[in-house]
């Protein structure tokens, strides 16, 4: 919880009789909550991608009544560094809230290098995947064996011979 400001729940689980299931931006194409923001902060990019400006934000919450899917909430957040440095003025640690959606980690994953959404990363069953503007469909890949326990499996392969 100590990186609050930048790990922002932006997917939301919806709990039923019986299931569960997620509710992530399905990213609009025109989209709704774009064309209601009176201020610009959500803007949707020549390529369909859905950007949030939170900077821009002033909570008036039509988004949220324009998305047709819900996955629009408000947040208390501290606001980015815009300035390209590390020191963080008196108005970014300020903490306001703002609307929050999936922004299908679109920063986390150029930043690291990740074809995959941190929430795909994160499901153990593996049961999210990820619909490009092609229709390309990634899913997460198997996850790797450690060695360690490797090792557990095959207790007699370490035990030196006499």
């Amino acid at each position: 919880m100590k990186h609050r400001d930048v790990l922002v729940s932006r997917v939301q689980v919806v709990k039923a009789e019986g299931f569960k299931t997620t509710v992530r931006c399905h990213q609009c194409d025109p989209a709704p909550c774009c064309n209601v923001c009176p201020t610009n902060a959500l803007q949707q990019e020549e390529d369909g991608r859905i950007t949030m400006r939170v900077q821009l934000c002033v909570a008036c919450k039509m988004c949220i009544a324009a998305c047709p899917y819900g996955t629009i909430s408000l947040d208390t957040i501290g606001m980015p560094d815009m300035s390209g440095e590390d020191a963080e003025t008196i108005a970014q640690r300020a903490r306001r809230e703002v609307a929050v959606r999936c922004d299908m980690c679109h920063a986390w994953r150029e930043e690291n290098g990740k074809k995959i959404t941190a929430c795909m990363e994160a499901c153990p069953a593996r049961a999210l995947s990820m619909v490009q503007p092609d229709g390309t469909v990634v899913e997460a890949p198997q996850p790797e064996k450690k060695p360690v326990a490797q090792a557990r499996e095959n207790p007699t392969a370490e035990q030196p011979a006499e």
